[in-house]
């Protein structure tokens, strides 16, 4: 007799259409592995290994497959969960980070590891690469609200603007160098304005800026020439 055998958790049907229909927890993972979270939580599980040296296996294989076998699968994809829902920025920089800085596992998924992250990056990050980035946003922006991109900061919400200045999105580059931005403050509330500074401080900034004037007159020309 012909016997159909799941090649994720060898359980055996003698029908076919039981065997086409079963659904055991191995072969939903292998079936969910090209969905957002799936492909951040296998990259971070990758990246560990290969700069974890202590961990290094000759046998080591980083293929899918391996992936949904590890005792860690279900702490990696919720950490892959966490990256999607953030929609954060530089998600493979974001691996990195949390895996270099020796943070444990269970740890990753906390708002102020994310914040931290945020923060370094941003300072880190050139006037040139934030511009870029952020006009991709204000783009994305101007699509879903029909609007036009450059009014950007006379026209975002504000609690969304704030959001996406706590989440990294919008860049201390563009936020202090931009003629525009001046309509978007009068429109924060004191509280809003107060979380602004504690995750781009302008004093700190004013210093990264007088270091760097070339770019600031780059950012600021650029911007000025399409109306912002």
């Amino acid at each position: 007799m012909t016997q159909y055998e799941c090649e994720f958790c060898k359980r055996k049907f003698v029908k076919e259409i039981s065997w086409v229909n079963h659904s055991c927890e191995k072969k939903r993972r292998w079936f969910n592995r090209d969905e957002p979270h799936s492909r951040f939580g296998f990259l971070a599980w990758n990246r560990f290994y290969e700069l974890n040296t202590y961990n290094k296996n000759k046998n080591f294989k980083n293929s899918f497959r391996n992936f949904i076998d590890s005792q860690y699968y279900t702490a990696f994809i919720k950490f892959g969960l966490h990256i999607r829902d953030l929609n954060a920025i530089e998600p493979a920089k974001f691996i990195d980070y949390v895996i270099k800085n020796n943070l444990p596992i269970d740890k990753w998924t906390h708002d102020f590891v994310y914040e931290q992250f945020v923060r370094e990056l941003t300072r880190q990050e050139t006037g040139e690469a934030a511009l870029e980035r952020n006009i991709m946003l204000m783009n994305e922006w101007s699509i879903q609200n029909n609007k036009t991109w450059t009014d950007f900061f006379r026209e975002v919400n504000a609690n969304q603007a704030v959001a996406w200045i706590r989440s990294g999105r919008i860049s201390p580059w563009l936020l202090y160098n931009v003629d525009s931005a001046v309509d978007f403050f009068e429109r924060c509330t004191p509280e809003q304005i107060s979380m602004i500074k504690e995750y781009a401080p302008p004093g700190m900034w004013k210093i990264k800026f007088n270091k760097n004037p070339d770019v600031c007159d780059f950012i600021r020309t650029t911007l000025r020439n399409n109306g912002m």
